[in-house]
């Protein structure tokens, strides 16, 4: 048993400290809100979206203006009784299917936009990845997750330029 704890402790002395993991380690950070902000991928799929989208807003927003169009319809006081009774009927039931295109609509938008927003963060940590082999870093730290540290490098601009370098890359 002397043996075994005494083997142990000399690989512990000799050879961990020579682990690249342990020494000499590089620690650096980034603002990932700031890249997030700043690469113009965001840009292009913000439009790409927007573009996705429009069909269904626009559909949304004419069945909203002849849903108002009914409600206005109703407050005319020269319209018999059946007359309103059916403007009645049709402003329920139109009601009813926009608000049922609606909560589509936004229940689509919200999950394009998780998509998108997913999309763009794998980008950003294939791009932090690729500075931080480059740099050699052994370590990135997201700045929003630090309470204090000094003198150490921020490579949030170097992941904005690279990104700016590959504009070209659409990936959504």
């Amino acid at each position: 048993m002397k043996h075994i704890f005494k083997i142990t402790l000399l690989i512990m002395v000799f050879i961990v400290p020579f682990n690249n993991a342990y020494c000499c380690p590089k620690i650096v950070v980034m603002n990932i809100a700031k890249i997030f902000n700043a690469i113009p991928q965001k840009e292009k799929i913000a439009k790409k979206l927007e573009q996705e989208l429009h069909a269904d807003f626009l559909v949304i927003e004419k069945m909203k203006k002849s849903f108002l169009s009914k409600i206005k319809k109703l407050k005319n006081k020269k319209l018999s009784k059946k007359a309103k009774e059916e403007i009645q009927k049709e402003i329920i039931y139109e009601k009813k299917i926009l608000l049922q295109k609606i909560e589509y609509f936004t229940q689509k938008n919200n999950q394009r936009q998780e998509q998108a927003r997913n999309k763009i963060l794998f980008f950003i940590s294939k791009l932090i990845n690729i500075i931080a082999e480059k740099g050699h870093y052994n370590l990135v730290l997201d700045v929003s997750t630090i309470a204090y540290i000094k003198n150490v490098k921020d490579i949030t601009n170097d992941v904005i330029d690279l990104a700016i370098q590959q504009d070209n890359i659409l990936f959504i």
